[in-house]
């Protein structure tokens, strides 16, 4: 049986390698012509929309404690703490207008085959035991994404338009994603799966089962948006 500590080695070992495999898909933004990262970021709005919807289904099924609390106070900052203007979905779509893209275009622009991966991340919040969706949806959601948000962000600030543009690009949502916030949902994170681990100790196989499914997720929603966005790129580079 795998232990608390296996799965923090795990755990830790996934976030080095995916803050390298993030790092080197993401840094084509720096050169990216302006259609091609208007698309890519587009693609991401996706994500961001499906994210609550996962959550709330993840707080319905935890236990009462830390994690619960904890995944339920992460779900109503996502919805802007009841302010329709402040939910993150509109702050994305403001940075995303900010940078020219249409507002008809932002609901229906979706690559199909990331339609079919967050259908099935949904299928399995719903379905999986608790501590598999924590691990997809929990630590997937919220580490492993903020880990492609930062990178995301880092690369984006050396893209030429980017630069030329930045006073008048709307950047409240990488305010908050690229922040402290952050960093401190990682640690209380933590901090709740070990309280549900001492507790039941025989879950640690589906949390490690789920997480390690997140991470081939994210593998596969950027190779999808790569693929349709910047097929020029997709030739030239192999994704882990």
């Amino acid at each position: 049986m795998i232990t608390r500590d296996d799965f923090w080695i795990l755990a830790d070992d996934t976030r080095l390698e995916t803050e390298y495999v993030a790092d080197r898909k993401l840094h084509y933004l720096q050169i990216a012509p302006l259609e091609t990262l208007q698309n890519i970021c587009l693609q991401y709005r996706y994500f961001i929309q499906e994210y609550p919807n996962n959550l709330g289904v993840l707080v319905s099924k935890l236990p009462y404690g830390k994690m619960k609390s904890l995944m339920a106070q992460i779900l109503a900052e996502e919805l802007g703490e009841g302010d329709n203007k402040l939910t993150h979905l509109r702050l994305f779509d403001d940075f995303l207008l900010s940078i020219g893209i249409r507002e008809d275009a932002l609901e229906n622009s979706i690559n199909q085959e990331n339609t079919a991966l967050l259908n099935e991340i949904k299928q399995l919040t719903i379905h999986k035991s608790p501590a598999y969706a924590i691990g997809l949806c929990g630590m997937g959601g919220e580490c492993l994404c903020q880990i492609y948000l930062t990178n995301m962000y880092k690369n984006l600030l050396k893209n030429p338009y980017i630069k030329d543009n930045k006073k008048t690009i709307d950047w409240e949502f990488w305010n908050i994603h690229v922040g402290d916030a952050d960093v401190t949902h990682r640690k209380l994170v933590r901090q709740g799966i070990n309280e549900i681990v001492d507790v039941d100790l025989a879950c640690v196989s589906d949390l490690a089962a789920g997480y390690q499914k997140a991470k081939q997720n994210w593998d596969t929603f950027w190779g999808n948006i790569y693929r349709i966005s910047a097929p020029q790129l997709q030739e030239a580079m192999t994704f882990a």
